[in-house]
């Protein structure tokens, strides 16, 4: 296959491949928001027929929410099949007033096209599907075996995708897995995701008395479930950053000497952060650097905490209840389930006995790690360095992502691998949300090659 003329004609049509982005960028997808539903259907019946116009068997899979477009090329039975995963649905656009050009009207100014969804998340499985379009307008097939996922809530948690996962196993049931909702490390750092945090969430109140007391006429005898609550999350976390409940840490896997040896050669600009997040320091588990304690090792953090009186000026009284959320990111091996009998059993030795209590456990997620010398990942590698200049850097993500987990837990794959062309600044979620022109061509460009390394990969094995 000559691949050189296949890139001749991504530059050669950039702008028709920018006119065709636009058109599903001014869609206002907003999941969030019931008022556009028929927004969200309308997109995915877009995406139906765009990648019935690529060479791809598609169809709307109903949900009891937002449809979820399905898509497949699977004419090689004794080939592996590779599972691309997107979401083109979108955060909400609040505040509208802080936005320097109209969200679902994209623009362009320099290298950086300002939308929303224009990073997350349109702009990262559009760079597949166009890089598929193309391969197919210049050899009238594609190689290998592909199922595209593209669902319309995750952006509210993909509420209704586990329902569709599990009762339609069959239809998604791939060897690889190629989540295309992640980014760079860095702007001109590319990066390939080959593990993810898990998370375990609590919700605790403490109670004393009945109902709010006069803390002059009875402070000093009546127990404070604020001072209480405030002992009790003291007492979870030491000053070193380590967990201090009994057998926490008994299933922590360490990361890999290899892991922590790449880590510490990233361009990991930890002044630059602490001026844009308005910090001092960082905070980080003894023994290890700030970018280990924020991706490959489980933490303990304060989500939020309230009770009595918050209100303007003055008000003495002692609280009747005073509660506060908290959440573990937890790391291969480690579960939910088992934190939750630690943390309960633990609670048990430390609340005073004075105060009454009650613990909400929250639903969560599952850590998961894959194996980042597999097939997926050795393609990319060559592939991105074939246009972004460099290797990708192999890293774990410290955050969760659902449907990652759902798809460990029902279709058992080979290998799961998170990639994207966004940077860490392009302002996801926020006013402003951009995308680099230069980046996105350049994930077309690695993709295209992604596509046929991949596929040469087991017709080498």
């Amino acid at each position: 296959m000559n691949l050189s003329a296949i890139h001749q004609t991504i530059e050669e049509n950039r702008q028709s491949v920018l006119d065709h982005f636009f058109e599903l960028l001014r869609m206002p997808t907003i999941s969030a928001n019931p008022d556009h539903k028929d927004d969200l259907h309308h997109a995915a019946q877009w995406l139906v027929q765009y990648c019935q116009n690529i060479g791809l068997q598609s169809r709307i899979l109903h949900t009891s929410g937002a449809p979820v477009v399905f898509a497949e090329h699977c004419p090689y039975p004794n080939q592996p099949v590779l599972l691309i995963y997107g979401h083109y649905d979108v955060q909400p656009v609040d505040p509208l007033e802080q936005w320097h050009t109209p969200p679902f009207d994209p623009t362009t100014k320099g290298d950086m096209i300002y939308a929303r969804g224009a990073d997350d998340d349109k702009g990262q499985f559009f760079s597949f599907l166009k890089a598929m379009e193309i391969i197919y307008s210049k050899t009238g097939s594609l190689p290998g075996n592909y199922k595209i996922v593209i669902e319309g809530e995750e952006e509210i948690g993909s509420a209704h995708f586990e329902e569709l996962l599990s009762s339609q196993r069959e239809l998604f049931q791939a060897d690889s897995i190629l989540i295309m909702d992640a980014g760079q490390f860095a702007r001109g750092v590319p990066a390939l995701v080959y593990g993810l945090r898990g998370l375990a969430y609590f919700e605790i109140t403490c109670t004393g008395p009945v109902f709010d007391v006069h803390s002059g006429q009875f402070g000093g005898g009546v127990p404070n479930p604020a001072f209480s609550l405030i002992k009790i999350l003291s007492q979870l976390k030491n000053d070193q950053g380590q967990i201090t409940i009994p057998g926490f840490y008994q299933d922590v896997q360490e990361p890999e000497p290899w892991e922590r040896d790449q880590m510490a050669q990233l361009p990991f600009q930890e002044e630059s952060i602490k001026k844009e997040l308005g910090i001092r320091a960082f905070q980080q588990e003894m023994n290890y650097t700030p970018l280990e304690s924020m991706t490959v090792r489980p933490t303990f953090d304060i989500c939020g905490i309230w009770g009595g009186y918050t209100g303007s000026g003055s008000k003495t009284i002692i609280p009747a209840r005073c509660s506060a959320k908290f959440s573990f990111r937890l790391v291969p091996n480690q579960t939910p389930s088992k934190t939750a009998t630690l943390l309960l059993e633990h609670l048990k030795s430390i609340v005073p006995p004075d105060i009454d209590y009650h613990v909400e456990v929250l639903p969560g997620i599952e850590p998961i790690i894959t194996d980042p010398h597999k097939p997926i990942f050795t393609a990319f590698n060559q592939a991105i360095k074939n246009h972004f200049g460099r290797s990708p850097v192999l890293i774990r993500g410290g955050g969760s992502v659902g449907v990652a987990n759902l798809f460990k837990r029902y279709l058992v794959p080979d290998s799961i691998c998170m990639n994207g062309w966004g940077s860490p600044d392009d302002g996801v979620h926020s006013p402003n949300e951009h995308f680099s022109i230069n980046d996105f061509f350049r994930g077309i460009h690695s993709t295209v090659d992604f596509i046929f390394e991949f596929q040469a990969s087991f017709n080498r094995g």
